[in-house]
């Protein structure tokens, strides 16, 4: 998946009130009840270097 799919799933899960955040264990996500299983499993399949990716360029 490229950084900016990445990025584009990030903002509309943020906008369904699920938070990506940074831990020293790697990104974890805030707010999952908020989403459907089958959204929570794509979410959850993201690479975390992607994930990572995504969030050094959003800042």
């Amino acid at each position: 998946m490229s950084t900016h799919n990445t990025l584009a799933l990030l903002n509309w899960y943020r906008s369904k009130h699920v938070a990506a955040v940074k831990t020293p264990a790697g990104i974890v996500f805030m707010g999952m009840r908020n989403i459907t299983a089958d959204q929570r499993r794509t979410l959850l399949a993201i690479p975390q270097s992607d994930l990572e990716a995504a969030l050094r360029i959003q800042q």
